[in-house]
């Protein structure tokens, strides 16, 4: 039974956790990405998210170096 009511608290916490979605736009030509969740549904939603987020991330720092700029 505890298994089951911790199972729901964690389902109910990987709402906590948003997944992060960077917009970024060159400057010189206007094109524009998304840099964002990069897989699909996990056993582990929280890590997941985490990991998804930290993605979005590396690669908005990779567009950025380039010389791209934040929309968001």
């Amino acid at each position: 039974m505890w298994r089951i009511v911790v199972a729901a608290q964690l389902v109910g916490l990987s709402g906590c956790v948003e997944a992060q979605v960077i917009v970024m736009k060159n400057p010189a030509t206007g094109e524009i990405v998304r840099c964002q969740r990069t897989s699909g549904s996990s056993f582990f939603p929280i890590a997941q998210t985490v990991l998804d987020n930290s993605s979005a991330r590396s690669c908005a720092d990779g567009y950025q170096a380039a010389g791209w700029q934040r929309m968001n």
